[in-house]
């Protein structure tokens, strides 16, 4: 599928036909001494002041930071958040701890003890709401729309239960829910039991960081699609460049160049809470209209998850769930991509009555 030609080089010329959109990035200190957020917004330069009803804050997932998950420019086009931007919105994205831009603590090289998982999801959840707070100062605005990718969906869909009067919309892609058990987080929990205390039970012998092999990302992403449609819906060459901007922002502080690294955090709860049906949030407490989307191919967080979710929705005024066709879990980044940038779109910007 493809879409208008749109740019996000802040040091590119744009060409005539679109109007030129404005990025800044900010460090905002965040809920502890010492912790600083970096937040990114794009819009129209001529955008005098934001319209309140199309204010809009992404929300990264589990790997990879907000920058390159909503702001890389891909198949010679712009980002998502160049498509909002060119249809009159204010977005913003950040990095959670951790990730990214924003701060990321010293690893542990030595020693026989090991740095607890970092940036779980309570932590997610408090520096979303720094920056649900200073973007509604920037943008006086009482609220805000929330797009959130995969354990950003969690994040999100937290952040929502607890502060409806803050979110007007909430956009939920490849949304997370509780693991049905699989061989992997079975076998976790197997490894688990037969640590000693205070370990066992837990998950904090996974350490504070982990590392992200090039070539395991690649395979994952596209893992069980034939090798046509793989290199046609994320050519190797798109996915290396952006994984050179992965890189730039989130490499890997102790292992071989070209590896990235991510915060435990997540892979913490995801052991100790969803594999165990233990959801950190409840979605029954959302009460603004809600977008669920999915693409068919998405086997990390596979049709059931966002079904469950769907059927919690009982007090959101407004649901709607929608499968993608030819989607992976990534397809904010893959070729059919613009589709989703429309859709969320459209719902963003209707009134439910």
């Amino acid at each position: 599928m493809s879409g208008p030609t749109m740019y996000s080089d802040p040091n590119a010329t744009p060409p005539n036909r679109f109007p030129e959109v404005a990025v800044a990035d900010h460090l905002i200190p965040g809920a502890e001494l010492g912790l600083q957020i970096h937040v990114r917004n794009k819009r129209l330069k001529s955008l005098a002041s934001p319209d309140e009803e199309k204010v809009v804050v992404f929300i990264h997932g589990a790997t990879y930071p907000g920058s390159v998950a909503f702001d890389h420019a891909m198949f010679g086009g712009g980002s998502w958040m160049d498509y909002l931007a060119l249809h009159g919105f204010d977005t913003y994205l950040f990095d959670i701890r951790g990730y990214g831009r924003s701060t990321r603590p010293p690893v542990r090289t030595g020693g026989s003890s090991r740095d607890m998982p970092y940036a779980r999801t309570p932590e997610a959840l408090a520096d979303l709401g720094t920056v649900v707070d200073f973007v509604r100062r920037r943008a006086q605005v009482p609220k805000v729309n929330l797009i959130g990718w995969s354990w950003g969906t969690a994040v999100g869909g937290g952040f929502a239960a607890g502060h409806n009067d803050c979110v007007r919309h909430l956009v939920m892609v490849a949304p997370l829910w509780n693991i049905r058990n699989p061989p992997t987080m079975a076998m976790s929990r197997l490894l688990l039991s037969a640590l000693p205390w205070p370990a066992s039970g837990t998950a904090d012998y996974l350490g504070g960081y982990r590392t992200v092999d090039k070539t395991e990302a690649r395979q994952r992403w596209v893992r069980g699609l034939d090798a046509g449609v793989a290199e046609q819906l994320m050519p190797q060459a798109e996915f290396d460049n952006w994984w050179q901007a992965l890189l730039a922002v989130q490499a890997d502080r102790l292992s071989a160049a070209g590896n990235a690294e991510a915060p435990n955090g997540v892979m913490a709860d995801l052991i100790e809470l969803w594999a165990a049906g233990r959801p950190t949030y409840a979605p029954e407490k959302i009460t603004v209209p809600t977008q669920l989307l999915l693409g068919e191919w998405d086997v990390d967080t596979p049709a059931y998850m966002a079904k469950e979710v769907f059927a919690r929705l009982k007090a959101a005024p407004y649901k709607r769930l929608e499968i993608l066709g030819r989607a992976t879990h990534s397809m904010p980044l893959e070729l059919n991509r613009v589709d989703l940038y429309r859709r969320t779109r459209e719902f963003l910007e209707t009134r439910f009555i």
